[in-house]
């Protein structure tokens, strides 16, 4: 893997532990699933930085997929697919992150369908996918 390669990754991987930190003191705000549905600043900030955290994967996908001159991906699903065909991240994980590629396209385009809800439940059982995607491609690196 390129230098530029893995310097461009490690500053994704900044963001990223930003946008973990919010989702964490966003989790401790949400006493409950009866607070969180009703105050908007809740669920506004953890649709956000839930957005930007899986955007932040989608781009380290397709920078290592571009970096190891991989088949072009035709989706952000296909991305996935050949990131765990390489044994990159783990099976487990590329099912899980493909549920939240499905999450980042209604909170991008479907934004008047947000199940709440759902949200979360996201908010307070799925982080740790978030984080073992870290650890996972931090893994990787120390490989490469």
């Amino acid at each position: 893997m390129s230098n530029l390669t893995r310097q461009k990754i490690f500053e994704k991987i900044e963001n990223f532990d930003e946008y973990l930190n919010y989702l964490k003191q966003l989790q401790i705000e949400a006493k409950d699933k009866k607070t969180f549905l009703s105050d908007f600043h809740l669920f506004g900030n953890t649709e956000r930085y839930l957005h930007l955290c899986i955007q932040v994967i989608i781009d380290i996908l397709h920078l290592i997929i571009i970096d190891l001159e991989l088949k072009k991906p035709e989706s952000n699903y296909d991305a996935i697919s050949i990131i765990f065909g390489r044994r990159i991240i783990s099976e487990e994980l590329a099912d899980k992150l493909t549920a939240m590629i499905g999450l980042r396209n209604i909170l991008v385009h479907e934004y008047g369908k947000i199940d709440r809800e759902r949200i979360y439940e996201v908010l307070k059982s799925q982080i740790g996918d978030l984080e073992e995607f870290k650890k996972q491609i931090i893994e990787f690196l120390g490989k490469n």
